[in-house]
């Protein structure tokens, strides 16, 4: 049964983004491009964790899972457009970037949040969960210092985030009770337990939000306006 329970979470997640996916036509770029960047970050990133924070079966009975990418797939489609959906906004493109902007954009914010977790893991020595606050914290007030019109996003984007956090845990707990009491090392962490969600997790679940749901706005030089802003914000095309 413990099997399927990582996979099992993960349904009524990804059964909410397909709904704002197919609800809010204007912010599929966003969604679409953040969960496929942040599905293959969760792959990478699950061999770190494994190590000492939690080691869950996989339908494949391997180390990282389709399980993994799914999980990354639906926290960042779900996070960056999230706020929009809840307070009825809508992304105004100035400018587009060019492709080539975007993917430098890409890897200075995902790659120097890599470069610190990692860091701070395989160098300092430091748990996979206090490298992952070290990593986002700083990249969260870097955002909220450039751009204090999206801390709001930001701060929301979390907390919404962590309901979806307790509703995974929720679902995965009701499907196979004392999941999280099998495969979390809690001795490495804190060992409180909020809902059936370690504490731990609830807090990478804000900062994973608080992260990505200004991303896709920093990345285009974007700013939210009001969903009925007018009829239409077309975006401007470079000449």
């Amino acid at each position: 049964m413990y099997q399927y329970s990582y996979f099992v979470a993960n349904i009524p997640m990804l059964v909410f983004w397909l709904i704002l996916f197919l609800w809010r036509k204007d912010v599929r770029p966003s969604m679409l491009l953040l969960s496929i960047i942040f599905g293959v970050v969760g792959v990478i990133s699950e061999y770190t964790y494994t190590v000492d924070w939690w080691r869950p079966l996989t339908v494949t009975n391997t180390r990282m899972g389709v399980e993994d990418f799914l999980f990354g797939f639906w926290v960042a489609g779900v996070a960056a457009v999230i706020y929009e959906e809840v307070f009825k906004k809508k992304v105004y493109l100035r400018r587009p970037q060019k492709e080539s902007q975007l993917i430098f954009s890409t890897a200075y914010w995902v790659g120097g949040v890599g470069i610190l977790f990692y860091g701070c893991f395989y160098l300092l020595h430091i748990s996979s969960y206090w490298a992952t606050v070290v990593a986002l914290v700083p990249a969260i007030l870097v955002i909220w210092l450039m751009r204090r019109d999206l801390i709001p996003d930001s701060v929301v984007t979390g907390l919404l985030m962590c309901a979806g956090g307790f509703l995974w845990f929720w679902t995965a707990e009701l499907f196979s009770p004392g999941w999280v009491r099998h495969y979390w090392m809690l001795k490495n962490l804190s060992g409180i337990i909020i809902f059936t969600a370690p504490l731990e997790d609830m807090t990478w679940v804000f900062l994973a939000g608080a992260f990505i749901g200004p991303l896709y706005e920093i990345w285009q030089g974007a700013r939210l306006v009001p969903y009925t802003a007018g009829k239409t914000l077309r975006k401007k095309k470079h000449k």
